[in-house]
Protein backbone atom coordinates (compact mmCIF):
# COMPACT_ATOMS: atom_id res chain seq x y z
CA UNK A 1 0.00 0.00 0.00
CA UNK A 2 1.64 3.52 -0.79
CA UNK A 3 0.91 6.84 1.13
CA UNK A 4 -1.36 8.00 -1.96
CA UNK A 5 -3.74 4.75 -1.52
CA UNK A 6 -4.13 5.48 2.15
CA UNK A 7 -5.73 8.69 4.34
CA UNK A 8 -2.94 10.21 5.83
CA UNK A 9 -3.44 13.26 8.07
CA UNK A 10 -0.68 15.86 10.28
CA UNK A 11 -2.00 18.14 12.91
CA UNK A 12 -0.57 19.53 16.15
CA UNK A 13 -0.25 16.87 18.83
CA UNK A 14 -2.58 17.70 21.83
CA UNK A 15 -2.51 16.60 25.53
CA UNK A 16 -4.39 13.42 24.90
CA UNK A 17 -1.62 12.33 22.42
CA UNK A 18 0.71 11.86 25.09
CA UNK A 19 0.34 8.54 25.99
CA UNK A 20 0.80 7.32 23.08
CA UNK A 21 3.63 9.47 21.67
CA UNK A 22 5.23 8.05 25.02
CA UNK A 23 4.79 4.89 24.14
CA UNK A 24 5.82 4.70 20.75
CA UNK A 25 8.94 7.02 21.49
CA UNK A 26 9.87 4.37 24.56
CA UNK A 27 9.74 1.55 21.92
CA UNK A 28 11.37 3.19 18.89
CA UNK A 29 14.26 4.59 20.83
CA UNK A 30 14.35 2.00 23.39
CA UNK A 31 17.95 0.83 22.65
CA UNK A 32 19.32 4.41 22.68
CA UNK A 33 18.13 5.12 26.63
CA UNK A 34 14.85 5.96 28.68
CA UNK A 35 13.27 8.11 25.96
CA UNK A 36 9.84 7.70 27.22
CA UNK A 37 11.12 9.96 30.07
CA UNK A 38 12.82 12.32 27.79
CA UNK A 39 9.95 12.69 25.17
CA UNK A 40 7.56 13.46 28.31
CA UNK A 41 9.92 16.33 29.14
CA UNK A 42 9.91 17.44 25.48
CA UNK A 43 6.02 17.07 25.72
CA UNK A 44 5.90 19.35 29.01
CA UNK A 45 8.42 22.00 26.81
CA UNK A 46 7.00 25.39 25.61
CA UNK A 47 9.97 25.74 23.11
CA UNK A 48 9.04 22.54 21.33
CA UNK A 49 6.33 21.69 19.05
CA UNK A 50 5.01 18.10 18.34
CA UNK A 51 3.05 16.52 15.55
CA UNK A 52 1.07 13.53 15.11
CA UNK A 53 0.21 11.64 11.96
CA UNK A 54 -2.56 10.04 12.02
CA UNK A 55 -3.33 7.15 8.92
CA UNK A 56 -6.46 6.16 8.84
CA UNK A 57 -7.37 8.10 11.74
CA UNK A 58 -5.36 5.95 14.16
CA UNK A 59 -2.08 7.45 15.67
CA UNK A 60 0.65 6.55 13.71
CA UNK A 61 3.72 8.50 14.26
CA UNK A 62 4.91 11.57 15.29
CA UNK A 63 7.56 14.30 14.91
CA UNK A 64 9.01 16.70 17.06
CA UNK A 65 10.50 20.36 16.87
CA UNK A 66 12.61 22.73 19.02
CA UNK A 67 14.67 25.71 19.51
CA UNK A 68 17.87 25.31 19.51
CA UNK A 69 19.71 27.73 23.10
CA UNK A 70 21.75 29.10 23.40
CA UNK A 71 19.99 32.60 21.84
CA UNK A 72 22.23 33.01 18.90
CA UNK A 73 21.36 29.72 17.35
CA UNK A 74 17.62 30.83 17.31
CA UNK A 75 17.54 30.94 12.97
CA UNK A 76 18.39 26.86 13.60
CA UNK A 77 15.53 24.29 15.01
CA UNK A 78 16.17 20.67 15.63
CA UNK A 79 14.14 17.55 14.46
CA UNK A 80 14.26 16.59 18.00
CA UNK A 81 12.45 12.71 17.81
CA UNK A 82 10.80 10.79 14.29
CA UNK A 83 9.28 8.15 14.43
CA UNK A 84 6.65 5.72 12.55
CA UNK A 85 4.71 2.55 14.44
CA UNK A 86 7.04 -0.44 13.01
CA UNK A 87 3.36 -2.09 11.20
CA UNK A 88 3.45 0.98 8.94
CA UNK A 89 7.52 1.51 8.26
CA UNK A 90 8.62 1.45 4.70
CA UNK A 91 5.79 3.00 3.25
CA UNK A 92 7.22 6.65 2.60
CA UNK A 93 5.30 7.93 5.73
CA UNK A 94 8.77 9.00 7.71
CA UNK A 95 9.85 10.81 4.47
CA UNK A 96 6.57 12.29 4.59
CA UNK A 97 6.18 13.86 7.99
CA UNK A 98 10.47 14.72 7.36
CA UNK A 99 9.17 16.71 4.44
CA UNK A 100 6.33 18.24 6.56
CA UNK A 101 8.98 19.17 9.61
CA UNK A 102 11.12 21.06 6.72
CA UNK A 103 7.93 23.31 5.56
CA UNK A 104 6.99 24.12 9.17
CA UNK A 105 10.39 25.43 9.94
CA UNK A 106 10.73 27.36 6.81
CA UNK A 107 7.21 28.63 7.23
CA UNK A 108 8.54 29.65 10.46
CA UNK A 109 11.52 31.36 9.52
CA UNK A 110 14.47 28.95 10.52
CA UNK A 111 17.16 28.44 7.94
CA UNK A 112 19.16 25.55 9.77
CA UNK A 113 17.07 22.26 10.58
CA UNK A 114 19.34 19.66 12.29
CA UNK A 115 19.06 16.03 13.84
CA UNK A 116 20.76 13.51 15.64
CA UNK A 117 20.59 10.13 14.56
CA UNK A 118 22.38 6.93 15.65
CA UNK A 119 25.32 5.29 13.75
CA UNK A 120 23.59 2.28 13.86
CA UNK A 121 20.65 3.40 12.56
CA UNK A 122 20.94 2.83 8.67
CA UNK A 123 17.46 2.98 8.09
CA UNK A 124 17.18 6.70 9.64
CA UNK A 125 20.64 7.98 7.82
CA UNK A 126 19.53 6.62 4.70
CA UNK A 127 16.21 9.02 5.29
CA UNK A 128 17.95 11.85 6.36
CA UNK A 129 20.74 11.50 3.36
CA UNK A 130 17.64 11.04 0.57
CA UNK A 131 16.09 14.27 1.88
CA UNK A 132 19.71 16.29 1.39
CA UNK A 133 20.70 16.23 5.08
CA UNK A 134 24.12 16.34 5.48
CA UNK A 135 26.85 14.37 8.19
CA UNK A 136 28.07 17.24 10.08
CA UNK A 137 29.76 15.49 12.70
CA UNK A 138 29.80 12.23 14.88
CA UNK A 139 29.39 12.30 18.46
CA UNK A 140 30.72 10.01 20.59
CA UNK A 141 28.66 7.99 23.39
CA UNK A 142 25.97 11.22 22.25
CA UNK A 143 23.08 9.23 23.78
CA UNK A 144 22.24 8.15 27.69
CA UNK A 145 22.53 4.54 26.83
CA UNK A 146 26.36 5.69 25.26
CA UNK A 147 26.14 4.84 21.53
CA UNK A 148 27.40 7.15 19.01
CA UNK A 149 25.36 9.23 16.91
CA UNK A 150 25.54 11.99 13.85
CA UNK A 151 24.96 15.38 13.80
CA UNK A 152 23.03 15.92 10.50
CA UNK A 153 22.07 19.56 9.10
CA UNK A 154 20.04 20.56 6.25
CA UNK A 155 19.95 24.12 5.05
CA UNK A 156 16.65 25.25 4.31
CA UNK A 157 15.58 27.86 1.18
CA UNK A 158 13.29 30.30 2.22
Amino acid sequence: MSRKEININLRPATREDWSFIKDLAGEAFAVFGPYRRIVSDWLADHFVRTYLLEVEDKPAGFFMLGLMLPSFLLWNIELMAIAVVPSLRGRGLGRFMLTEAEKVARLRGYRLLRAHVGCQNQPALRLFKQAGFEIKKHLSKYYPSGLDAYELIKKLNS
